[in-house]
């Protein structure tokens, strides 16, 4: 593929995206994205931060040229760096892929994905701490939402597969400046050998300590600590706390998730299944 940064576009001049991440919510798409942005030739959107979910409304309304021009605008075009965003629900959203391809057919996608059990008994633990006294609750939008076989598929009718690199939260935290790279390398920026001070393990010293400190103490809610302490960590902080699924729930989980991870391995065998072990390579289905 042609690097983004070979394109002819005048400074300033606004176009489509170089990049979209699509997904997934919940695997650790802002820790990498604030690793992806910290090299030089590598921006975020304008006046967006890193997720614009701007394809979310046109579930209810039309996008018009209009809208595709204001899309536009967060990308102003600048010498020797690409420019783009990442929002989890892309995938998920049925109508947003041929919505992305008419807006940015020439974009690269970045897709981000872990254990969907896993990610569900996140959920589900945090789901069970806020639910008030007596309120049902609901979980079936979570194995949807981790179906990635069946949004990769659908995505693949969109955009060719060599246009989507396809990330493994579990390898990019065991493997995380080999695949830092990787993602340049598909990106198609010059110095694929740049490695953010916070991935290389470099002190961050103690003027950085206290700018720390004092970033934490500006972000009230928990959600919004995490993502502070991850940025200057530069690596997700610890799981929230998970509930223990029983075995009836868990088996019907396998029996939901496993075909769809099958799915998922044929159109990425990449894929390394052993860093999920909710689903090894040779596990038939789960009995209940």
């Amino acid at each position: 593929m042609r690097s983004p940064l070979d394109r002819v576009k005048a400074a300033g001049d606004p176009g489509p995206p170089d990049f979209v991440g699509v997904g997934a919510l919940g695997s650790g798409i802002g820790w990498w994205h604030s690793l992806l942005v910290a090299h030089p030739e590598i921006r975020a959107p304008h006046g967006g931060g890193r997720s614009l979910n701007f394809f979310v409304r046109f579930c209810a309304q039309e996008m018009t040229d209009a809208d595709i021009a204001a899309y536009h605008e967060h990308f102003p075009a600048q010498d020797g760096t690409i420019c783009g965003e990442w929002t989890g629900r892309y995938m998920f959203d049925a109508w947003t892929p041929p919505l992305l391809r008419r807006t940015a057919p020439g974009a690269r996608l970045l897709v981000m994905l872990s254990d969907p059990i896993e990610r569900y008994r996140e959920i589900f633990g945090d789901r069970l701490v806020k639910r008030a006294e007596g309120e049902r609750l609901y979980t079936a939008d979570v194995v949807d939402r981790r179906s990635f076989g069946a949004q990769l598929a659908r995505l693949h009718r969109f955009y060719d597969p060599e246009r989507i690199l396809v990330l493994q939260y579990e390898r990019c935290r065991r493997e995380p400046v080999e695949q830092y790279r990787r993602t340049l390398e598909f990106l198609g920026v010059r110095d694929t050998g740049f490695v953010p001070r916070r991935l290389s393990g470099a002190p961050a010293g103690k003027p950085r300590s206290v700018a720390a400190a004092a970033l934490l103490r500006m972000a009230p809610q928990a959600g919004r600590r995490r993502r502070v302490a991850e940025r200057l960590a530069g690596r997700p902080v610890a799981a929230r706390p998970t509930a223990p699924l029983w075995p009836d729930l868990e088996a019907a989980l396998h029996t939901a998730l496993e075909p769809d991870v099958e799915a998922l391995h044929a159109l990425v065998p990449e894929l390394d299944l052993t860093l999920w072990p909710n689903f090894p390579p040779s596990a038939g289905p789960v009995a209940a």
